[in-house]
């Protein structure tokens, strides 16, 4: 790992860059090759996509960009990857719903079709209701990236007047935040679906999902990876929470107002809907002002036995993120889906209020998201402290004992 030296301009993230390394090259006397692939891996799924150990041998490698630009290179590329894989979750879940939806369809049980029976027609909605939520962000998503990057070529590449280049760059940023937000949420909560739904479509096929004649565990082999690549689950988790936090201390007074707001919604909108969508804001923003006011206080008593003069640096420069953030990290993975519910939500009540027809999909999807709401905001404000001083406490053991072994 490469440290950090305040004194070298390309030290850490600064001293990457990305370089474009040619697999072959061709002359007279034919192709030579320049990598050679060693070693093929043998994967749980997906087989058709190889997975291979590449030997680079004197290879040149063209630099792309200017050198120190690789992760802001890298960042692009796995924003981009990131969008991807949520498309291909989707993609994933959709044929894992068909393929169950179409087998419940045709299976006879107690004189009706099993997708007639409650429990599994309960499933197969859940299941479609989750995929259009899915869908309805990732394209929400993909729309603001896409026009974050076209709004930026424009600029490069044309000289718009003063104040239009301006407003191109007041949206290129909104869009560019839009992106922000929604990218980690969509990855996450796509990519566990993906596996949630497969399981079920497994489920559902009873004994004949664990054959390999209707498909159904090959669906669920190729979803176990979505979770993994271009940033597991919990990565995506902690830059979520991460943003979200980082967001209100930025800005607590806008944070302030959107509680505000979501109150008086909730109360006095005449809108049902909107009063449904309200609560779940409510329990997402309350849930966030507790992971906020715990790491606030857990902060100010790591202070004591501090000097007074010490306390305003220690507040603002001075944050251990193993330590000052470990409540919040616990419940990252809650906060996400939370947000990913609430981003959701709002969405599909935009398109109820452009589309009349949408209203009993948003409706559909509300009902099943509050009671998650209420559930998810419950773990987050009354669980974690005694898992945590556990933690800490194996921590503590493990460092006497290796102290001891000194």
């Amino acid at each position: 790992e490469k440290v950090q030296d305040p004194n070298d301009p390309m030290s850490g993230l600064e001293g990457l860059s990305m370089f474009l390394v040619p697999t072959y090259e061709e002359d007279e006397n034919g192709r030579h090759r320049l990598v050679e692939m060693d070693r093929l891996e043998h994967k749980l799924g997906h087989h058709s996509s190889v997975t291979a150990s590449l030997q680079f041998d004197r290879a040149a490698g063209h630099l792309i960009g200017k050198r120190g630009e690789g992760f802001k290179y890298m960042l692009l590329l796995m924003n981009g990857a990131r969008l991807g894989v949520g498309f291909e979750s989707i993609g994933l879940a959709e044929a894992a719903y068909r393929l169950a939806r179409d087998y419940a369809a045709e299976r006879p049980s107690m004189g009706k079709t099993i997708d007639r029976h409650e429990m599994i027609a309960e499933l197969l909605e859940e299941m479609q209701n989750d995929i259009v939520g899915l869908r309805a962000i990732a394209m929400r998503a993909a729309v603001a990236e896409e026009l974050s990057q076209k709004i930026k070529l424009r600029l490069l590449r044309a000289s718009p007047g003063e104040l239009e280049e301006k407003r191109l760059r007041r949206e290129e940023k909104r869009q560019a935040r839009i992106a922000r937000r929604i990218t980690p949420l969509l990855k996450y909560l796509a990519a566990e679906k993906a596996v949630e739904i497969a399981r079920r479509g497994v489920q559902i096929h009873g004994g004949n999902g664990y054959t390999t004649e209707y498909g159904a565990e090959k669906l669920l082999r190729d979803a176990m990876v979505m979770p993994i690549y271009e940033g597991t689950s919990q990565i995506q988790s902690l830059m979520a929470m991460k943003d979200t936090l980082g967001g209100i201390m930025k800005d607590p007074q806008a944070f302030v107002r959107r509680e505000a707001q979501a109150r008086w919604r909730a109360l006095s909108s005449n809108d049902p809907l909107e009063r449904q969508l309200a609560r779940v804001q409510r329990l997402s923003l309350a849930a966030q002002r507790h992971l906020m006011t715990k790491t606030a206080t857990d902060k100010m008593q790591s202070l004591r036995g501090q000097p007074l003069r010490e306390w305003r640096s220690r507040l603002t420069d001075h944050w251990d993120p193993k330590r000052d953030f470990a409540y919040a990290m616990l419940h990252a993975e809650r906060l996400t889906r939370l947000l990913a519910d609430e981003v959701i939500a709002e969405t599909l009540f935009e398109q109820a209020r452009l589309h009349p027809e949408r209203r009993e999909v948003c409706a559909r999807y509300l009902e099943r998201a509050e009671p998650r709401a209420r559930h998810l905001h419950d773990l987050i404000t009354t669980t974690g402290d005694g898992f945590l001083q556990r933690l800490r406490r194996k921590d503590e053991a493990s460092d006497a004992a290796s102290r001891a072994a000194e």
